[in-house]
């Protein structure tokens, strides 16, 4: 699966992508665009206050816990989207050595409604409805892939990174409620 390259290409660091597709009348996800970590320390508001409470969790501030989509990137993909007909559905990172689930940060960061699927390795590829601001708990999302046609474009990002190709393949996402049930 090419998420799953395109994340592990940044390890033991979390990599990022922005999943674009179309939201009916279910959730297809149908390019994956590669995106730069660009997090570096003191990135605002990545600690949450961790380092003035001293919590054991501020040792891991890094590349390794935390993620930032850069938003030059975030802009190519929403202008390169509605060209081909799609919409930037949400983003997808690793969880190094984590597991599949969004953290207290990832849900404090979901500012929009939106996909959001994490990779942890061996734990799991999974996939999540955000509710952004409203303080919802996610809502897992259930992963069907299915043959389709796809947009033969492909991007590259990150110049220390190696060219990584867009998903090859529609992946629909649904409530696990109505998987199955058509």
């Amino acid at each position: 699966m090419i998420l799953r390259t395109s994340l592990g290409a940044a390890a033991p660091e979390e990599g990022c992508a922005l999943l674009l597709g179309e939201a009916t009348p279910e959730i297809s996800v149908r390019v994956v665009w590669p995106c730069c970590n660009v997090w570096l320390p003191g990135f605002p508001g990545s600690g949450h206050g961790l380092e003035e409470r001293g919590d054991q969790d501020s040792i891991n501030l890094s590349r390794r816990s935390r993620f930032a989509l850069d938003p030059m990137e975030q802009i190519a993909a929403q202008r390169w989207s509605r060209r081909k007909g799609l919409q930037v559905l949400g983003s997808a990172h690793s969880h190094p050595g984590g597991q599949p689930v969004p953290s207290e940060l990832d849900r404090r960061w979901a500012i929009s409604e939106g996909v959001m699927i994490i990779d942890a390795g061996a734990a799991g590829l999974r996939a999540w409805w955000l509710h952004g601001a409203s303080g919802q708990q996610p809502s897992p999302l259930s992963m069907v892939d299915s043959s389709g046609p796809l947009a033969a474009d492909a991007v590259s990002s990150c110049a220390d990174r190696p060219f990584l190709p867009v998903q090859s393949r529609k992946t629909v996402l649904m409530p696990p409620s109505r998987h199955g049930s058509d």
